[in-house]
């Protein structure tokens, strides 16, 4: 219906001589592109048989219907067909089983997507791709032959395209089919139940089923996986052809569609594996994926490594890795002796040739996928058959330590404590050190320990040692896993040596490491990350500070015109900036199409010049530092869309009511979705250059803000520690089973609950199309709970995607993802609980007391006074105010290092005259020097009124008599 309403109209006559921008004539490029009836007719007639004939007949009328359409509207239909397939009639699912009707129509597509080498696409007067059914970034051409152009019209003028057969501007990730992931889920879940009938079969019968039954019982997966060998075996005709393997747009729709492929096993194996009760009865499942991932496919992948060189063989390298990390738990693949020995041969000889040319100190992404796929196929073998590495090559030692360490979930090889054992020689009872290291010493136990040595070394500023670690009775309370356990010190002595020595092995190993991808796609990288919480600060800054050293820039000039009145008048109205009124917007629009180099400086380093209208400042520091204080508050106010407070803030319950969370994109519009997208990219900047320039935002974020940004799992604590009622439905439905309520007694008293989330802000969320229409009821309430467990876990996931893209324009975000996410906190924030000894240990003291009592000193009363009041009357909350009155900063540095200047306090010279009462005056700050001018208060009492006064009414940064802020203020027409 469509196609006759859109495409039957016989187009304009003065379009039919067109020509192309080489001057040939193009009449019949109009008219051979649009149906005709007899072709709709066909078209109708095939989508009345689709759900009636077999798959054999549906792929044999479809290859021969094609042929006779323009490719344009054949793809359209294919597109919608694909999409649409999971809300087909259950019968046509059944029938395309059969025959492999999936992968033929897989196929189909993918071989009318295929770009003839050599050819050109010619995009006249189009900026960016057209738009098909709401699809950006296809461009199509003649399915079968190519012969025909393609005529395409925009607003202001047709654009032809010369002849090739499809081109997808936005490559396979952009594709219409892929990109929607209705296909992939329909596999997935078709996949889900041919797993658990042969894992009920293999329970059953304890028995190898054969290959027939295996056909039998899952047909899909077995066409799935002769997909993935042909696609295989295509890629070695490619290379072939090819010659030297390194044009990687020969081969690149093969590899997408294996690791297509790959990606639905992968969702199998989780969801699988999750339901199996684990390793403990996973026989079916590896009777299973043994048949998909056999020794062929394995073997074909190595081939192919082995054949291929530069991106080809990085890529292949990769994917066998992932392929192993995938089914881990589940099954271990098999290769041959020969092949392994190649590629260790191969890998040794190249690391003698190897610089480090990743950045960051790092080797290449090809020798890092090399030594992982190394380190796969040692993990691959049986124990008694994994060679064990020496001399030049026992850096590869190091790492498969290391590696070991990761798969156990952070428990130290016995390799590591024998080599501990032997290096100190001061043990005399080795089964007691092991004793200690293997059942005295939990996880838990290990994080709270390094937890203690980071604190000593943020203090200070050196690797403690044996003796650091004493700490009195009333100190372990802090650590309340070591005192449950009743660890000595003794005890913490022996753990020490030996976490320092998994460090030393992971500081080899992290450069050999390819910490850019994604979780799931690497094994070593996630392993990695999930020992982060047990390596020492030490280690990580050592690496993180080489890092930032490297990819330094050089300060450039910027200016950034700030009108705070402005900003003041859209607080005062109570608008929610989406443009450039509030000081955030402001900065972001002056700022967000410069290059992210404006951002990478060194520290206490300013990124621009903040010129104030209105006001008679000078930024020496003061301003900068203001304004930056000023997008933190605005950032955590209405007046922006991006942060709200949490749910627990809203009913007032629970923990964390103090806390944020980004804002949601439903009910926006596009347009506001993308400007807050855009926004919060912009925040990813601005954290990136605090942890730079040390200048830090008093962010109250939640953890579920900061864990995705270092690639750590948001957990069902996290959620509900900002919403205490997240997970209430799915408690009422477990609740009812183990009532043992009746089928019937659990709809009724489900009878309202539907498929659907209600957010903060009142908004609805469908788990599923047409979820307000759907009632949970006995058969999917546990699909129920998983969606609603999934969306819970993922609810902030595209904001902070967002973030982290900018984040990781300005960091290298590599090593940063080697931090805890209260490490990324840290580093942001500053240290959130004001260390008054550290500020202390900072502080000089400058000019004489009243009445000529000698020079101020640490000693003076008014001095004492101080130092008491901030010990004992304020909380971190307050200290927090009177950092940010004297220094325009919330929060101190992390350690004395991070100081650009001293604390210093000076002699308050208005209340010194005779016939003054310094109780009368309020202090003074000088917020460009880190200054506070302190009167000699009374008492303690007059100075915590004064202070705290001063603390909450005297926050602006103001001078009337500056050059620069006069001409702010002429540019602004503000009169001064």
């Amino acid at each position: 219906t469509e196609l006759d309403q859109k495409h039957s109209a016989v187009p304009d006559a003065s379009d039919s001589e067109s020509k192309d921008d080489d001057g040939k004539n193009s009449s019949n490029i109009v008219t051979e592109n649009f149906l005709s009836a007899e072709q709709i007719s066909s078209l109708k007639a095939f989508g009345a048989e689709i759900v009636r004939g077999s798959s054999k007949y549906l792929v044999g009328k479809w290859l021969a219907l094609e042929q006779n359409l323009r490719s344009l509207y054949a793809r359209q239909c294919m597109i919608q067909f694909l999409v649409n397939l999971p809300k087909r009639d259950p019968a046509l699912l059944t029938k395309l089983k059969n025959q492999g009707g999936f992968t033929k129509f897989l196929r189909i597509y993918l071989d009318a997507s295929k770009p003839r080498l050599g050819s050109k696409v010619e995009i006249f007067g189009l900026k960016r791709a057209p738009e098909f059914n709401g699809v950006q970034g296809v461009i199509a051409a003649p399915f079968s032959n190519g012969r025909h152009p393609v005529r395409i019209a925009n607003r202001r003028r047709p654009i032809n395209i010369k002849p090739i057969n499809i081109l997808l501007i936005g490559g396979f990730n952009k594709d219409p089919v892929f990109a929607s992931g209705a296909l992939l889920n329909s596999f997935v879940e078709v996949l889900t139940e041919e797993c658990q009938k042969v894992k009920s079969q293999v329970d059953q019968s304890s028995a190898m089923i054969t290959e027939k039954r295996f056909k039998e019982l899952a047909p899909i997966s077995m066409q799935l996986n002769s997909l993935l060998l042909d696609e295989i075996l295509k890629i070695y005709r490619i290379l072939y052809k090819s010659g030297d393997g390194t044009t990687k747009a020969l081969y690149s729709k093969q590899l997408f569609l294996i690791r297509w492929v790959i990606e639905i096993f992968t969702e199998v194996k989780n969801r699988t594996f999750s339901s199996s009760g684990g390793t403990k009865r996973a026989g079916g499942l590896n009777e299973y994926f043994g048949r998909i991932f056999s020794s062929h496919l394995v073997d074909g992948i190595v081939g192919l490594i082995i054949s291929s060189t530069d991106q080809a063989r990085t890529d292949l390298m990769q994917l066998l890795a992932s392929i192993n990390h995938t089914m881990k738990k589940v099954l271990r693949l098999t290769l041959s002796k020969g092949k392994r020995d190649l590629l260790a041969r191969f890998m040794f000889d190249t690391h003698k040739t190897q610089d480090r040319t990743g950045g960051n100190g790092c080797f290449s992404p090809f020798f890092q996928a090399l030594v992982e796929l190394n380190v796969s196929v040692h993990y691959m073998q049986k124990v008694s058959e994994r060679t064990v590495y020496t001399g030049e090559s026992a850096w590869l030692h190091h790492v498969l330590q290391v590696a070991e360490c990761m798969m156990n979930e952070g428990r130290v090889t016995d390799d590591i404590q024998l080599n501990v054992c032997n290096r100190i020689g001061r043990i005399d009872d080795l089964t007691e050190f092991l004793r200690i290291n293997n059942r005295v010493f939990t996880r838990e136990c290990d994080e709270e320990l390094v937890d203690l040595v980071n604190r000593i070394f943020i203090k200070k500023g050196l690797q403690p040692t044996v003796s650091d670690l004493k700490i009195g009775t009333h100190e372990m309370v802090q650590f309340p896993n070591l005192q449950a356990r009743n660890i000595r010190q003794k005890e913490m002595t022996y753990r020490f040596h030996v976490l320092t020595t998994l460090n030393q092995r992971i500081h080899t190993a992290i450069p050999l490491i390819n910490l850019s991808v994604p979780p799931g796609k690497s094994s070593l990288a996630d392993g990695i990350r999930s020992i982060r919480s047990i390596m020492f600060w030490s280690t990580k800054e050592r690496l993180w500070t080489t890092a930032l050293k490297e990819t330094r820039c050089r300060k450039q000039e910027v200016k950034v015109t700030i009108d705070k009145i402005k900003a003041l008048k859209c607080k005062q109205q109570k608008n929610v900036d989406f443009y450039s009124e509030t000081v955030f917007g402001q900065v972001m629009s002056e700022l967000k199409h410069a290059s992210p180099r404006v951002f990478r400086i060194g520290r206490n380093e300013r990124a621009f010049q903040v010129v104030e209208v209105g006001f008679n400042s000078q930024d020496i520091g003061g301003p900068y530092r203001d304004t930056i204080e000023s997008i933190t508050r605005e950032l955590e106010s209405p007046v922006l869309p991006l942060f709200a407070p949490c749910m627990n803030k809203i009913i007032q319950t629970g923990r964390n009511r103090d806390v944020f969370v980004p804002s949601a994109l439903v009910g926006r519009s596009s347009w506001q979705r993308n400007r807050m997208l855009e926004m919060y990219e912009f925040v990813g900047k601005l954290m990136g250059l605090a942890i730079r320039t040390l200048n830090y935002h008093s962010f109250h974020f939640s953890g579920v803000v900061w864990k995705p940004l270092v690639y750590d799992q948001v957990t069902v604590s996290d959620v509900t520690s900002i919403d205490a009622l997240a997970f209430k439905n799915s408690e009422n439905i477990l609740n009812a089973e183990r009532k043992n309520a009746s089928a019937d007694t659990f709809n009724k008293a489900m009878a309202n609950l539907r498929f659907t989330v209600k957010l903060r802000d009142g908004n609805i969320v469908e788990l599923v199309p047409g979820g307000s229409k759907i009632k949970v009821n006995w058969d999917n309430r546990k699909r129920y709970c998983r969606l609603l467990t999934e969306y819970k876990l993922n609810e902030y996931k595209v904001q902070c995607d967002a973030i982290r893209r900018g984040l990781a324009t300005v960091v290298p975000y590599q090593i940063l993802s080697l931090f805890t996410w209260r490490d990324l906190q840290d580093q942001v924030c500053g240290r959130i609980v004001v260390d008054v000894q550290l500020l202390k240990s900072m502080t000089r003291y400058a000019g004489f007391r009243k009445n000529g009592r000698g020079r101020i000193n640490a000693f003076s009363p008014h001095i004492k006074m101080f130092w008491k009041m901030m010990d004992e009357r304020m909380d971190n909350f307050q200290r927090s105010k009177l950092i940010f009155f004297i220094w325009g900063r919330s929060r101190l540095p992390v350690n004395r290092q991070g100081f650009e200047r001293h604390f210093t306090i000076m002699a308050h010279p208005a209340s010194q005259r005779s016939n003054k009462n310094p109780d009368q005056y309020l202090p003074v700050a000088h917020t460009c020097f880190f200054q506070l001018e302190l009167p000699e208060y009374s008492n303690v009492d007059r100075m915590y009124e004064k202070m705290m006064f001063a603390c909450t009414h005297c926050t602006s940064i103001d001078g009337d008599t500056t050059a620069a802020a006069r001409a702010a203020a002429q540019a602004g027409n503000t009169a001064l």
